[in-house]
């Protein structure tokens, strides 16, 4: 069978084996699903290559992923709120710095396949002293690259960009 043919596409979105059954690729509504049901905040995958802008707005800091589909805010869910109950923040070692800093993190455990039940076993307080806190106030922008020096996993950087 033409493997293109075994792709079924859900009303939602989702694809899956339309002879196995296997869930092949979830529809952003279910993704936000089943990060909340594994009790974690929906994050964008953070690639070695991506690149990060952190900037002020009126409404506050923001966050936008670059990558080669796009741009994507990395949006603060407070009901996830481990830290910092207002949010993100950078360009010292405090709780809203932290909050960003297992984001962060998250989107690469994300980008690695890794399930969201074993996302907090990466180092998310290296990336906050290692990263988070050294950008300035005003943000600017950052190569995801350094996130994943700071986890320990600069081996990725050596994958081929897309």
């Amino acid at each position: 069978m033409d493997a293109r043919k075994r792709i079924h596409v859900k009303a939602c979105g989702c694809r899956v084996d339309a002879v196995t059954g296997a869930l092949l690729q979830r529809c952003p509504a279910c993704d936000m699903e089943e990060m909340a049901r594994n009790g974690m905040p929906c994050v964008p995958p953070i690639g070695p290559h991506d690149a990060l802008r952190f900037e002020r707005t009126p409404d506050g800091p923001r966050v936008v992923l670059a990558h080669n589909l796009g741009k994507m805010e990395i949006k603060f869910d407070p009901r996830f709120a481990r830290h910092s109950p207002s949010g993100f923040e950078w360009g010292y070692g405090g709780s809203g710095p932290a909050e960003l800093a297992r984001y962060l993190a998250y989107g690469v455990a994300r980008y690695l396949g890794v399930h969201p039940s074993r996302w907090d076993q990466f180092d998310y307080q290296a990336v906050k002293w290692e990263f988070v806190a050294r950008i300035p106030w005003h943000g600017g922008w950052y190569h995801a690259s350094e996130i994943y020096e700071a986890l320990g996993l600069s081996h990725y950087l050596n994958e081929p960009e897309w």
